[in-house]
């Protein structure tokens, strides 16, 4: 009697003991995926982001439960890989949600920022234009002080000016008389000179008599 091929017989083994195996075994196959697609699904942030996926996964756990003894093995591993992608796909997505929130967080703080700065400008603005403006008026102070400085030096001016013609007018008005009076004289002695009679000049005084000194007393003989 000829032996099989070591690969057929292995074939067989294999079988065997599948065959061998309980049905009960057989259920905690089928147990095990299915409360792997539960927890999936019931997972808060990963239940809804791939139900495609997740329905391929349930459909290959349907096939598992109607197929054969000899499709068990194909369908578990066709189970277990769709399950993974199931997981795989909505993490995929949850961390794409994840990226799009801290973008959106992202986009907030830099519009919180720039905000900010256009009101620190606006602020600094407000700053300059303020401090222009009292420079402005302090200039503006200033010009007056310095106008009614130069009023009161032109009117000082004016006031000594109007106090050198006044005197310059007394002056004049001095040797005016002066020469008029000297006219009035000298028209007066030819009016005497006229009438042969000359104006009478005023009597000299006397000279004063040197002081006599008292005569030296005589002095005792010895």
């Amino acid at each position: 009697m000829t032996r099989p091929p070591a690969r057929f017989a292995a074939t067989l083994l294999a079988l065997g003991l599948f065959a061998g195996t309980p049905a009960h075994a057989r259920d905690e196959d089928y147990q095990r995926l299915a409360e792997r697609i539960d927890a999936l699904a019931a997972d808060p942030d990963l239940g809804t982001r791939a139900p495609a996926a997740l329905d391929q996964a349930r459909a290959a756990l349907a096939q598992l439960k109607q197929a054969r003894r000899s499709e068990r093995e194909h369908w578990i591993y066709m189970t277990e890989r769709r399950i993974d992608l199931a997981r795989t796909s909505a993490e995929a997505a949850w961390l794409e949600s994840q990226r799009g929130d801290l973008q959106r967080e992202n986009d907030r703080l830099q519009l919180a920022i720039a905000r900010r700065d256009a009101e620190q400008a606006r602020a600094e603005l407000e700053r300059q234009r303020l401090q222009a403006q009292i420079r402005a008026e302090e200039a503006e102070q200033a010009r007056r002080d310095a106008e009614a400085a130069r009023a009161e030096g032109e009117q000082a001016a004016q006031a000594a000016q109007s106090a050198r013609a006044e005197a310059e007018q007394a002056k004049r008005m001095a040797a005016a008389q002066a020469r008029a009076a000297a006219l009035a004289k000298k028209e007066a002695e030819l009016e005497a000179t006229l009438k042969g009679t000359a104006p009478a000049k005023p009597a000299a005084k006397p000279a004063a008599k040197p002081a006599t000194k008292p005569a030296a007393k005589p002095k005792p003989t010895k």
